[in-house]
């Protein structure tokens, strides 16, 4: 049997034009265990379904409660106001079954508007399970206009008792969500708000009582306690890492090693591949400074993090993994965690030694802060507004291990992300400083400095503990396309680490002297192409700028601040015979400054090729008109063909220009020798080079003008 329902409707002016469409609606319900309560301030006609009525008695949320805890009989009960009303005549009867089948004291339905004779449908972005807890409840009340009010709640009679009335809709909502055993977001929709006059959707109002977690009352508790934190003498550093991120690891430990002796660095994951765990075993080695801890994750551990909603985002579940830091190093007291976008410019001792006062951690506010809407259209953020200026990045952790077993909060923050996550932009980000609120150590921007802030807050170098490249990733293929000098040289920064650790490593066999062809203006900021050059994986390259006499001095300028943190030499003379006797590498690799390379594995790709024996290695290219930016492209596979003899009018696209080819040094410096037209090359090498390799997928961006469209 379908439980009884009473539905509460309020006529604030009791005028029965308004009073009569909403209970129209009522009337046309198919649902049939439905009882009607009236409240006007004054005498008005009603229909014969309405089975009691209440005149003369001010008709607001704070009497309709308490009339409905005395005389309402249904099991559920639900407040309207006029003009408003039921949008189908099925709602009803979808809520009921919905809050009956899931066995709910309070349940939400999804919320319409009607303004100026337009609907607003609105439905709300629900968890795996639908679920509105205290945790999630002031994000969802900022985030969805529905949910500002008590209008299309449904409330079982035991709950409503035990409520106090009162005329906010907001704060009986806040109440009831706090008391309910369950709640529940409903799939359903039922109720239509009416805009016009001052029957508006109610705004949302921080209330004094209002707290996002229990964390600022534990840090007082801990405060007030006299609690002193034992700062271990050696430094522990973690880092939460996966397969595909162990690519990222040597420039940061090898920023780490640079400025700091006889530390701890924990590398946690949950799932690697052998090749993984030896390229970790590797660093180890050549790290000895570093004590290597690798601690993986316990599948328990993992599985509680498994089911966060991560479809806004294209993280992977392991970010949580700093969340789990007390239990996967049980026997560590305290941690810095690091982002495997940072890097470090100087001793960590500072930011060690740093107390937290009784906080659980301590972090570093956000450049999100600073930006205007129009640089960062998700801020304000949809969950803080206003109080986002208290928002912290958690890219760079202090974090009191300690005290976060003794107050098990690491399994709040981790409630926190499963009930909220899918109104989440940042991720476990979100998650730790809705947990965290005006609950954690405020430290030093020094200590985790994102590169988007020297536009804001603008600090010298030496005055950066850790470098975080967020905003900014230095392997993105245009990233240097930015006119901040100091973002420049900070991305330059990480090159040159980036290239020193593959060097100590020996990661790679033989050296790529890169031809830049700069003999024509470019079109393009030089950023450009020399981002798709140094975010290359492959980092034993040096580049050789090819140009007609003196360039633009900004052009100089810009060349000359790359060559104090990269391997750069000029020829000006225009002639690339000069170019490549320059050329020290075994290999030469051309490119126009114009082009582009569209992935950070372009020349490691060529030089796999290369390893197989290839002397001569070419791929495919999109390309794009310089006039209309129209990019022109094929989905090829990702293979590679390997010729003992190529025929001249075979693969023309391929071979069509010099600034597509991989070369042996000795084949390109005995041909230019030899007095080859520099057109001729890539056909005379075609013939000569004795094997060659054909990569098929378009690895590079060839840029033309539209005159010279049909010869691509």
């Amino acid at each position: 049997m379908m439980p009884k329902v009473t539905i509460v409707v309020l006529s604030p002016q009791g005028d029965e034009e308004k009073l009569k469409r909403t209970l129209n609606s009522i009337s046309q319900q198919t649902y049939d265990e439905v009882e009607t309560l009236v409240i006007a301030p004054h005498a008005v006609t009603l229909p014969a379904f309405v089975e009691q009525a209440f005149f003369g008695t001010p008709a607001d949320l704070t009497h309709g409660i308490t009339i409905a805890q005395q005389h309402a009989k249904g099991e559920f009960v639900t407040f309207m106001q006029a003009p408003d009303f039921i949008t189908d005549e099925g709602d009803l009867a979808h809520c009921l079954a919905e809050v009956d089948q899931r066995d709910v004291e309070l349940g939400m339905a999804n919320f319409t508007s009607l303004k100026d004779g337009l609907f607003y449908f609105r439905t709300y972005v629900r968890g795996n399970y639908g679920l509105l807890n205290p945790t999630n409840l002031i994000p969802y009340m900022r985030f969805h206009l529905g949910l500002r009010g008590v209008w299309g709640l449904f409330l079982r009679r035991e709950l409503l008792m035990r409520l106090t009335p009162q005329n906010s809709g907001q704060r009986v909502l806040y109440q009831a969500v706090h008391q309910a055993k369950k709640a529940l977001l409903l799939e359903s929709r039922f109720y239509c708000l009416v805009v016009e006059g001052s029957h508006q959707v109610a705004p949302f109002e921080w209330q004094a009582d209002y707290e996002y977690s229990d964390a600022h009352r534990l840090v007082q508790e801990i405060q007030a306690s006299g609690y002193q934190e034992q700062i271990p003498a050696q430094i522990n550093v973690a880092l939460c890492i996966d397969d595909n991120l162990i690519r990222r690891l040597p420039p940061l430990i090898y920023s780490i090693a640079k400025h700091n002796q006889d530390l701890n660095l924990y590398l946690v994951y949950y799932r690697l591949t052998t090749a993984s765990r030896a390229a970790l075993l590797q660093l180890a080695d050549y790290f000895p400074q570093l004590h290597f801890k690798l601690r993986r994750v316990s599948k328990e551990l993992h599985q509680l993090i498994e089911p966060i909603d991560l479809s806004k985002t294209k993280l992977p579940v392991a970010t949580y993994h700093r969340v789990l830091l007390p239990y996967i190093l049980p026997d560590v007291s305290r941690v810095i965690y690091l982002d495997t976008d940072t890097q470090v410019m100087a001793s960590l001792q500072s930011l060690w030694q740093t107390k937290l006062a009784g906080n659980f951690l301590g972090a570093t506010g956000d450049i999100a802060p600073y930006l205007s809407p129009a640089e960062n259209p998700n801020w304000p953020h949809p969950m803080f507004e206003n109080q986002g200026e208290n928002y912290f990045n958690s890219g760079v952790l202090l974090m009191d291990l300690d005290l976060m077993r003794q107050y098990h909060v690491a399994f709040k923050v981790i409630k926190t992300a499963l009930d909220t996550a899918q109104l989440f932009v940042q991720a476990d980000q979100d998650a730790h400083n809705l947990y965290y609120f005006n609950a954690y150590h405020r430290l030093d921007i020094k200590y985790n400095y994102g590169t988007p802030i020297f536009d804001y807050d603008v600090r010298s170098f030496d005055d950066i503990v850790i470098l975080h490249h967020y905003v900014n990733k230095p392997w993105q293929p245009e990233v240097m396309v930015n006119d901040n000098p100091l973002v420049l040289a900070a991305l330059n920064g990480y090159y040159r680490d980036k290239r020193e650790a593959d060097e100590l490593l020996g990661k790679w066999a033989a050296k790529v002297s890169v031809v830049i062809d700069l003999r024509h203006p470019a079109h393009f900021n030089l950023g450009r192409c020399l981002s798709s050059l140094l975010y290359q994986s492959y980092t034993a390259l040096e580049f050789i700028v090819l140009t007609n006499g003196e360039l633009p001095a900004a052009q100089a300028q810009y060349l000359a601040g790359l060559a104090k943190d990269h391997p750069f030499k000029f020829e000006r003379s225009g002639q690339l015979a000069a170019a490549v006797a320059q050329a020290s590498g075994q290999y030469l690799y051309f490119v126009d400054i114009d082009d582009l390379l569209l992935q950070e594995t372009v020349i490691e790709q060529f030089m796999q090729a290369a390893q197989q024996g290839a002397r001569l290695v070419v791929s495919d290219h999109q390309w794009m008109n310089r006039q209309t930016n129209m990019i022109y492209w094929q989905n090829k596979p990702a293979k590679v063909e390997f010729f003992q003899t190529v025929k001249p009018d075979a693969y023309q696209r391929e071979f069509g220009q010099l600034a597509r080819c991989l070369v042996a040094a000795d084949l390109a410096k005995a041909s230019l020798a030899s007095g080859v037209v520099e057109t001729d090359l890539p056909g005379l090498w075609k013939q000569t080079a004795g094997k060659v390799a054909i990569l098929a997928a378009q690895l590079w961006l060839m840029t033309v003008d539209p005159a010279s469209e049909g010869d691509t």
